[in-house]
């Protein structure tokens, strides 16, 4: 079929879309809107109970909570349930729905009623719960008075306190009751003449009152977790779903059709775009030849052929910090750049090969330079800023060149390589033989560590300014040596990844150090990546170990590098919220190392902040990482978030940190990781 004849049966194909699409959007539109609306209505309402009981149940079981949590709660079900009556489309369409919902409403308003008097119930249970405590660290102020009798009571008393807590979290009505015979026993006791008995007496009223309350607060409870007022609310909801099927029935019909004739019209579409051969060779966003115009343009050039190849420095923290949007628009503004800047080499094709990664490729002279020419290149870009409304964006670029074939892997090797200088040139000292063996040869060193028990957790003391004391370590992995030499785990974490014994070594340090933890005293900090958070069976090994060792949740600190909380902020919610039911801390660890995001670290709620080294080992050199760290000081002063000095490694940096405000510092100057905590 003729180009003209393609395009022609294009246009029909598209009008008959548009006119169906005319016709059909008069008829769908309003029901479309209203459906969809009321549906995401009731998942509201169902939410709103949701949160609302969860409120409920943290008030029952957490001493210290805010009623008014709960009153928001009752009020936001109110108003989700009337925005849902309310609309003039559930009373005139769906009759049956909105009879329903008034039932529901009806029945929530009765346990509104219940959620009233459970309040005043737990109110009085809670602050009974907190007086007791008090009481009970008073009495046993009057143990050095006390007759052997006296303990014995005493001991009972406090037996009975924790019993009476441990019935209250429990909800259960017959350990209560089992105590009524023993308090009364103990109650007649009499205590001898040097022993203080209103704080006793006061324990019994404590005692009488919790016993008073506690079936009032378990029943209203239990009544309010009833779940007939979800199914009231599911049944709503089935009964709209199916006075809603006759009319979606109609509307499925049209929107078939609507369907077939869009992708009809787009495939036809999509053909020619594929068929073009401009598109098909050109970025879309910067508009440079791309990776196949490159591969094509490559078998047609002859001579001394070279590639430079560009790469724009942390391009995904800049992107994570300004948005996507932003971020491509200093792809374009960085294409731009590249292609007007002066070039020494010969007939020069430019293309975006990757992501942030740009090329371009030329010829050279017999006697042309090529290290000569990427310098020039790369002393060239940043003389003119890159503005983006007005703002300089000119972005850090690396850059590596070769003419050695294949030319895009052999500057990609140069790019990457550790001891690159920038420029660099490919030449074959940096081929990938020694890369690969030095690779392969730490793979087995680790394995074999791991396999012999010779992978083993180190602690390093973290210095506490405010008490000039060590209350904090930091687990730190480290590899033993066959011949006993300790060497850091830091060489092999990359190797770790690749070879797939990552998950094998973060679940070997974290079991070794609880086992250790468990024995000492003081907090502990232990590092997770992301690749570890999202790990199923290692998120379950440290629940494991969190319920094995059930008395240390509270001395446990997970750290997380700040640049992976920004990047996969909702996993690490998820994961930070699962930790602190166990009572966990969270800290962010390397903060201030990329695009410090300041309003999602907040939103995280975490408990410490460690400042990156590389801008506290500069402190006493760098009046500009004084000025930055001073203001991640007042950041986490103000957000009441703690802070340590990572790297501090000579008594001016160890003076400055402290004067800055800092909290804590760690580093060689105070201590080196040691093989077992100091507390």
């Amino acid at each position: 079929m003729k180009l003209t004849h393609k395009l022609l049966l294009t246009i029909i194909l598209g009008s008959s879309a548009l006119i169906a699409l005319f016709l059909f959007k008069s008829f769908t539109q309003t029901y479309f809107n209203e459906r969809n609306n009321l549906e995401l209505n009731f998942k509201e309402i169902e939410t709103a109970h949701r949160q609302l009981d969860n409120q409920i149940l943290n008030n029952a079981f957490f001493l210290y909570t805010n009623q008014d949590t709960v009153n928001s709660a009752i009020e936001q079900v109110y108003q989700s349930i009337d925005i849902l009556l309310n609309i003039p489309y559930m009373q005139k369409n769906h009759p049956k729905t909105y009879a329903l919902l008034l039932e529901h409403r009806r029945l929530f308003d009765k346990k509104v009623q219940t959620i009233y008097d459970f309040q005043t119930a737990n109110i009085v249970i809670k602050n009974t719960s907190a007086a007791l405590l008090v009481a009970e660290q008073h009495l046993f102020k009057e143990t050095k008075l006390a007759t052997s009798a006296d303990l014995a009571v005493m001991d009972a008393i406090h037996r009975i306190s924790g019993s009476i807590l441990l019935a209250k979290n429990a909800l259960d009505h017959e350990l209560l009751r089992s105590l009524d015979t023993q308090i009364q026993i103990l109650s007649r006791h009499r205590f001898a003449p040097s022993i203080d008995t209103e704080k006793i007496e006061r324990m019994f009223t404590h005692f009488k009152i919790i016993q008073e309350f506690f079936p009032r607060y378990v029943d209203t409870l239990e009544s309010i977790q009833e779940p007939v007022i979800i199914a009231t609310l599911k049944k709503s909801e089935k009964e709209f779903l199916r006075e809603s099927d006759h009319q979606l029935r109609i509307v499925s019909y049209f929107s078939y059709l609507l369907v077939f004739l869009f992708i009809i019209s787009i495939g036809i579409i999509a053909l020619f775009l594929v068929q073009t051969e401009r598109e098909i060779r050109t970025d879309s966003l910067t508009r440079l030849r791309n990776r196949k115009a490159y591969e094509e343009d490559l078998k047609h050039r002859r001579g001394r052929v070279a590639l430079i190849l560009i790469n724009i420095n942390k391009f995904k923290h800049y992107n994570d910090f300004y948005g996507v949007k932003e971020g491509d628009r200093l792809l374009v503004e960085t294409a731009n750049r590249i292609e007007i800047i002066p070039f020494l080499g010969q007939n020069p094709s430019y293309y975006r090969l990757g992501a942030d990664d740009f090329g371009i490729l030329f010829e050279l002279f017999q006697d042309d330079d090529l290290y000569t020419v990427a310098k020039s290149f790369l002393d060239t870009f940043p003389e003119t800023p890159i503005l983006i409304d007005n703002e300089p964006r000119t972005p850090s670029i690396s850059v590596s060149a070769s003419e050695l074939y294949p030319l895009l892997e052999t500057a990609d090797m140069a790019l990457k390589n550790k001891a690159r200088s920038n420029p660099t040139v490919y030449h074959e000292a940096l081929n990938l033989h020694e890369i690969i063996a030095e690779n392969v040869t730490k793979a087995k060193e680790l394995k074999e560590a791991l396999q012999e028990n010779r992978v083993v957790p180190y602690y390093q003391p973290i210095m506490n300014y405010a008490t000039e004391s060590v209350t904090k370590h930091e687990v730190l992995a480290r590899v033993i040596m066959k011949d006993a030499q300790v060497r850091s785990i830091f060489p092999y974490l990359r190797i770790a990844k690749e070879s797939n014994l990552y998950p094998e070594l973060t679940r070997t340090i974290v079991t070794k150090s609880f086992e250790v933890i468990a024995t000492h005293s003081g907090d502990f900090s232990i590092n997770l990546t992301i690749d570890d958070i999202e790990n199923h069976e290692t998120v379950e090994m440290l629940e494991e170990l969190l319920n094995r060792y059930h008395s240390i949740g509270k001395r446990i600190i997970f750290e997380i590098l700040e640049s992976e909380a920004i990047e996969k902020y909702e996993g690490i919610v998820s994961f930070i919220t699962k930790m602190r039911t166990y009572g966990c801390r969270i800290a962010i660890d390397d903060f201030g190392s990329g695009y410090s995001n300041f309003a999602r670290i907040l939103n995280l709620a975490i408990d410490i902040i460690k400042i990156d080294g590389s801008l506290i080992r500069n402190l006493d050199t760098d009046d500009k990482a004084i000025t930055i760290v001073q203001t991640i000081v007042n950041f986490t002063k103000s957000s009441s978030i703690e802070t340590v000095a990572e790297f501090v490694h000579n008594e001016a940096i160890a003076h400055i940190t402290e004067q800055l405000g800092i909290d804590g510092a760690q580093g060689f100057y105070y201590y080196e990781p040691l093989e077992c905590p100091l507390m």
